[in-house]
């Protein structure tokens, strides 16, 4: 047994995020057993559920060139069973099998000694290795409120409330002496069913910005207002109320759209004497570039836009009367998002709110957010681009300050029948590792409906983490390779040999016995007078020597009969999961595993980003698929040259080997996996999370995502709920 090699630990405070090394972190695993120790890299056991160190078998490439890691390292070792290796070894060798033969069937002869087995008791009943795992805290916001922790006494905490529609604003100015009312006073003194129709004047705060601004957008809003013929007009910087109204008004700026006889765009800038006159293109880009003014464009009455427009490169004195003395512009709503690069998108969204093309709301989510994705805000609150978001859906929940930007978005996606968005998106492999939260970008170019999750989102936790039930898991075991069982089709002839192989020795000491028996007789009636008509040993000489000879026979025949055994089609197998820290080739994992490359696995076809695969050219099979060796592509080839290299939170390669489907894949991770979470379907393949774990806070966390066999699926073991973390590689670095 190789001793593991453990690596340098010099960049492990940048690992994890600069903890002290020192300090200590508690686990309590699935039997309820405490567990305290300094942070390093651990993984369930699947035989007794401890976090245990995780040692990693590599190539010998990562052992003679690999960089630190934070995890311990050893070569790999030849599991298959050394009687097929030594009959192998002498059958394979050519012509110096006949001076090799002898020798083996003299060791065999001492081998089988002992009942050769004829059978081999499969592990966990024919399933892969599960994953003894249990979330024990309580989740940052469950779907069911009762599963919240108790509050203030009660038994949970109370269900979050939902920012109420309103009809109407709670402040409007006046377009008669720009005087700030409250509508609801105006009411009392007019009568309810007086009109009070407004215009909503829409602008970018980095257009606006001095006192004499704000000036200059009131005096637009009431030629505005004057020119739609409505009374009033609605302005963000003045018309949200005293501080302690202003956050809540501001999460129902959707319904002061809604609720506009029209909607006017302010916006400001220098412009030349060539541009006078003409439509401020570089100043609407400007002002679309904003995450907020997007649904105010989407959510608009469906007439002109009008646009008034304040150039900058007149005198200050002048600016103001050249824009209320020029006719504004008039752009149908239809027509305004030609002004932006992703004017096929903000389209869709465009015909949704129209009625002409409805989105599903799978679609409706996917499409804005890759909308506003795209476009910029100063940041009032972490979770702002979920919240103008929640703008566009019917369900809005209180918004909280204390949320992270994904957090804001899973609290709407749940709030909302998001047609289960979130266990749709946990399935997806981004193209770029460092890509946001909000990236729906699949690296086989899935779209989120076309992913059938097979689990649910019950909660929301910490650090960017969701709650996961429903799901089936596997652990990969990395220490070393194991026999593997395999079973064949019970030919009559295979059942003859296992039959033969186990009865050599027993009929070899029969024969042996019978042949000693039969000399004791003999010498005992050498001299008797019944010697000339009756030798009462011929029976047992006869018996032994037929014995002592079917018995020398088979042990002659043994090294070829244990190969007819062994060998063969593999119709079924124990299933594993194998890992291995760099690229290792078929033939080397072969010889590993089974004791020899006997052609058993193949290189898999779509299951990683790595897989490569190509038209099978032999014979007559000219158009079936084959998975080709990753490496053979020069691309890959250099990763895993540069992953030699890599340290921290670098891209690493591993390989990955499943016996149950007789493939190997090549994938890039950070960290080495522990489990595989099978969570959805797509495309005829399961979408499986590899994840890595970390027991200081029981998380597992997204390393990437294969797409495996569906026969594996029903070939691993459910598994309780799953802390899943889905930080990008950039939050963990």
């Amino acid at each position: 047994m190789p001793v593991p090699t453990v690596g340098e630990h010099s960049h492990m405070s940048k690992v994890y995020n600069n903890q002290k090394p020192t300090q200590t972190f508690h686990h309590r695993d699935v039997l309820r057993r405490p567990y305290s120790g300094l942070r390093d890299t651990r993984f369930l056991n699947p035989k007794d559920g401890r976090p245990v160190n995780l040692i990693i078998q590599c190539s010998e490439d990562v052992l003679a060139n690999g960089s630190g890691a934070d995890w311990s390292r050893t070569s790999t070792v030849n599991k298959g069973p050394w009687i097929f290796r030594l009959t192998h070894w002498v059958t394979a060798d050519g012509q110096s099998s006949v001076l090799l033969w002898l020798p083996a069937c003299a060791v065999l002869t001492l081998v089988l000694l002992n009942p050769f087995p004829v059978t081999t008791q499969t592990r966990n009943n024919g399933f892969y290795e599960p994953v003894p795992y249990k979330d024990w805290q309580y989740p940052y916001d469950a779907r069911n409120r009762y599963e919240n922790p108790p509050y203030k006494g009660a038994p949970s905490r109370p269900l979050i409330g939902q920012i109420e529609r309103v009809s109407e604003p709670a402040y409007l100015c006046l377009a008669e002496g720009m005087k700030i009312i409250k509508v609801q006073e105006w009411r009392k003194a007019n009568g309810t069913d007086a009109a009070l129709e407004y215009v909503m004047v829409s602008y970018t705060g980095e257009q606006f910005v001095t006192d004499s601004d704000k000036y200059s957008l009131h005096a637009i809003g009431q030629r505005a207002a004057l020119a739609a013929g409505v009374k009033a007009y609605w302005l963000s910087c003045s018309c949200l109320g005293p501080v302690t109204e202003q956050e809540e008004n501001v999460w129902r700026i959707s319904d002061v759209i809604r609720g506009a006889f029209e909607v006017v765009i302010a916006v400001a800038g220098p412009m030349s004497a060539k541009q006078e006159g003409k439509l401020p293109v570089e100043l609407l880009h400007q002002w679309g570039d904003r995450v907020w003014t997007l649904p105010e464009l989407l959510l608009s009455p469906e007439r002109d836009i009008v646009i008034y427009t304040l150039n900058r490169s007149l005198h200050p004195t002048r600016q103001l009367e050249q824009c209320l003395n020029t006719s504004p512009h008039r752009i149908n709503r239809r027509n305004f998002s030609r002004f932006w690069e992703d004017d096929n998108i903000v389209g869709q969204l465009m015909d949704h709110y129209e009625g002409s093309v409805i989105l599903s709301p799978l679609e409706l989510i996917a499409t804005a957010l890759a909308c506003l994705g795209q476009r910029h805000t100063t940041q009032y609150l972490p979770g702002d681009l979920s919240y103008s978001l929640m703008g566009l859906l019917r369900q809005r929940p209180n918004a909280r300050k204390d949320d992270s930007g994904f957090q804001a978005f899973a609290r709407l996606s749940l709030a909302n029948d998001s047609n289960m968005l979130l266990e749709r998106l946990i399935c997806l492999l981004p193209p770029d590792p460092y890509a946001p939260w909000y990236s729906f970008q699949d690296h086989w170019d899935a779209s989120l409906w076309d992913i059938y999750p097979r689990t649910q989102v019950c909660g929301i936790g910490d650090n960017d983490t969701v709650i996961l039930d429903g799901a089936r898991a596997a652990t990969i075991r990395w220490k070393s390779f194991k026999r593997v069982v395999l079973r064949g089709n019970r030919t009559v002839v295979r059942q003859i040999v296992a039959i033969a192989l186990t009865v050599v020795t027993p009929l070899l000491i029969i024969g042996i016995a019978l042949l000693a028996v039969d000399s004791s007789l003999g010498s005992s009636f050498s001299y008797s007078r019944y010697s000339a008509s009756y030798d009462p040993s011929t029976p047992f000489k006869a018996a032994g020597g037929v014995l002592l000879a079917l018995s020398l026979i088979v042990l002659l025949l043994s090294p070829w009969l244990i190969q007819k055994l062994y060998l063969g089609k593999v119709w079924n197998a124990q299933p594993w999961f194998f890992g291995v820290e760099g690229y290792m080739p078929l033939h080397e994992i072969e010889k590993k595993l089974f004791g020899a490359d006997l052609k058993r696995l193949s290189w898999s076809t779509t299951t990683s980003s790595l897989s490569r695969h190509n038209l099978l050219k032999h014979g007559n099979f000219a158009n079936y698929c084959e998975g080709q060796d990753p490496t053979s592509d020069t691309e890959i080839s250099a990763r895993v040259q540069k992953a030699l290299r890599s340290t921290g939170s670098q891209e690493k390669i591993f390989t990955l080997v499943d016996t149950y489907t007789m493939t190997v894949t090549l994938f890039a991770a950070v960290k080495p996996p522990v489990a595989v979470l099978a969570c959805g379907e797509e495309g005829g393949m399961q979408r499986a999370l590899l994840c890595s774990y970390d027991w200081t806070n029981n998380t597992m966390y997204r390393e990437t995502v294969l797409r495996i066999e569906t026969p594996a699926y029903w070939r691993m073991s459910p598994i309780r709920r799953v802390r899943l973390g889905l930080q990008t590689r950039a939050k963990r670095d």
